[in-house]
C-alpha cells in the first residue's frame, strides 16, 4: 500500500506541477512533451508488530505530453524505491520499481515491482508484482479494470500482512 499511496500521491503532484507549468508553455497547434525528475526523501516508516523501521528514498523520471491545443493527454513515470528494512536481527533490502500511466481519460495504469519482502534462505513472504489498471475519475480506490496474478489493487492492500511479513523475514536474519 506505501508503494500504491506513494506513487499516487507523487503522480497528482507531479500532473499539477507539470500541468501548470506545460500548458502555459504549449503553442497552439505543436504537440509538447514535458520531461522532469525528483527525488524525495529519505523518508522513514515503522511496520508491524516488530516496528521494522525501513529507510526510503523515491526518485521519479516522467514525461508529460501535451496535444496541439495544449491540453494534458497522458503522463509516463518511473519510480524507484531505494529502501531497506532494519529490526533487532539486521537488515534487509525491500527496493522496488514501478511504471504509472495515466491519461486525461482517467486511467491509471502501474505495472514492475512492488513491495517484495524475501527472507535469507526461505525466499519470498510477501509479492506485488505485475501489472493493475484502475479507473480514478471515481474516489479513491477507484475501480479496478485488470489486476495481473501476483498484482496487489489498493483494495486488497493490507498493511498487516506485509507488517507480519516484513517482521517474519527480519526474524530470521
Amino acid at each position: 500500500m506505501r508503494f500504491m499511496v506513494i506513487t499516487k500521491v507523487i503522480a497528482v503532484a507531479g500532473l499539477v506541477a507539470v500541468g501548470s507549468l506545460a500548458v502555459g508553455s504549449a503553442a497552439a497547434g505543436t504537440d509538447r512533451v514535458v520531461q522532469y525528475r525528483d527525488t524525495a526523501g529519505p523518508f522513514t516508516n515503522v511496520w508491524g508488530s516488530c516496528d521494522a523501521i525501513e529507510t526510503v528514498t523515491v526518485t521519479v523520471r516522467g514525461t508529460a505530453y501535451f496535444d496541439g491545443n495544449g491540453d494534458w493527454v497522458r503522463t509516463i513515470e518511473h519510480f524507484a524505491y531505494d529502501s531497506e528494512l532494519s529490526g533487532p536481527g539486521g537488515t534487509i533490502p525491500f527496493d522496488a520499481h514501478q511504471n504509472l500511466e495515466i491519461t486525461a481519460a482517467g486511467i491509471l495504469t502501474l505495472t514492475g515491482q512492488g513491495p517484495n519482502v524475501r527472507a535469507p534462505g526461505r525466499g519470498v513472504l510477501y509479492q506485488d508484482v505485475g501489472r493493475l489498471v484502475v479507473d480514478v475519475t471515481v474516489p479513491f480506490p477507484g475501480d479496478t479494470l485488470f489486476a495481473s496474478a501476483k498484482t496487489v489493487s489498493f483494495e486488497a492492500s493490507d498493511p498487516d500482512k506485509l507488517g507480519a511479513a516484513i517482521c517474519e523475514a527480519l526474524a530470521g536474519i
